[in-house]
C-alpha cells in the first residue's frame, strides 16, 4: 500500500493483510494518520518519510489477535516534526522495531507509548532514534503494565552522531507490575559522540502503592479494579495524541474494560 499526501490531511489507515505501507508527506503538509494494525498477515512494514517542514500526528494501535512483528521506519527531514502515539492491549505476542532518522536540521520527533502486557504474553520493543543533524530533537516515553507472568522488553536508544550540535535526546520509560512471576527489561542507551547536546534517560519498575490500593478498596472498588484504575493511568495518556474524539472515547471504553474496570463487585 502506497500513500502520498499533498496537502492537509487526516485518514484512517488499517493494515491487516497488507505486509507493506508507504506513506509520503510533502513538504509543508501538515495533517493526522491513525494506523490500526488489524488481523492479518504476522510481519508488517511501516515506511513513513516527512518531508521538509511537514508535520504528523501519527497514532499507531495494536488491534490483531495473533502474535505480530511490526517493523516501522520514520525519517524527518528539514524542520519536520511527528508526534507519535503507540497503543498495545491485546492478548497476542507483540515484536516492536521502531528507527526514527533525525535525517535534516531542525527535525523532531516525540513518541509516547503504552502496553497492557497481559498474563503469559510477551511484549519485546527496540526503538531508536537517531540523529544526523544538528538542532534536532528525540523525546521517548514509554509506559507499560504488567500482569502475571508477562514478559516485557524495551531497549530504547537514543543516538547523537558527530557534528550533531544543540540536538536533544531524552527518554523515559515506567514499568508497572501488577502480576507474578513476570519479567521486566528495560535498557536505556545514549550513545552520544558530540559534547554540545542535552540527554538524558529515567526508568522506573515497580509494584503500585499500597495505600493507593488501601484506600480504592476502602471505597468499595475489588483488588482488580482497584489495580486497572492504577493502570489507567499509566496507559490513558497516550489516548491523547488520538485527533478524533468518537474514536478516543471507544478505545477508553476497550482500555478500561482490559484492565478489569468494569468487573462485577
Amino acid at each position: 500500500m502506497e500513500k502520498r499526501y499533498s496537502q492537509s490531511f487526516k485518514e484512517t489507515l488499517h493494515l491487516g493483510q497488507e505486509e507493506k505501507l508507504e506513506v509520503q508527506i510533502d513538504s509543508g503538509q501538515t495533517g493526522s494518520l491513525f494506523l490500526s494494525l488489524d488481523e492479518g498477515s504476522q510481519t508488517k512494514q511501516v515506511h513513513i518519510v516527512l518531508a521538509p517542514y511537514a508535520q504528523c500526528d501519527l497514532m499507531v494501535y495494536h488491534a490483531q489477535k495473533s502474535p505480530i512483528e511490526f517493523e516501522c521506519q520514520i525519517e524527518l527531514q528539514k524542520e519536520a516534526k511527528c508526534q507519535m502515539g503507540f497503543l498495545d492491549m491485546e492478548e497476542a505476542a507483540f515484536d516492536l522495531n521502531l528507527k526514527v532518522t533525525l535525517s535534516q536540521e531542525g527535525a523532531f520527533f516525540d513518541l509516547l507509548s503504552g502496553q497492557l502486557g497481559q498474563s503469559d504474553l510477551q511484549k519485546h520493543n527496540t526503538i531508536e532514534v537517531l540523529h544526523l543533524a544538528k538542532h534536532t530533537t528525540g523525546l521517548m516515553r514509554n509506559f507499560a503494565v504488567l500482569l502475571d507472568r508477562a514478559d516485557y522488553q524495551m531497549v530504547a536508544t537514543g543516538n547523537i552522531k558527530k557534528g550533531c550540535k544543540e540536538a536533544a535526546s531524552h527518554q523515559t520509560t515506567r514499568v508497572l507490575t501488577l502480576g507474578k512471576d513476570h519479567k521486566a527489561k528495560v535498557i536505556p542507551l545514549l550513545l552520544i559522540d558530540e559534547n554540545d547536546v542535552k540527554a538524558s534517560h529515567a526508568q522506573t519498575i515497580g509494584q503500585p502503592d499500597e495505600d493507593q490500593l488501601y484506600y480504592l478498596r476502602s471505597r468499595g472498588l475489588t483488588h482488580r479494579q482497584s489495580m486497572g484504575l492504577l493502570s489507567i493511568g499509566y496507559l490513558l495518556p497516550v489516548l491523547d495524541r488520538i485527533k478524533d474524539q468518537e474514536l478516543k472515547k471507544e478505545l477508553q471504553q476497550t482500555m478500561e474494560s482490559k484492565v478489569g474496570l468494569y468487573e462485577d463487585r
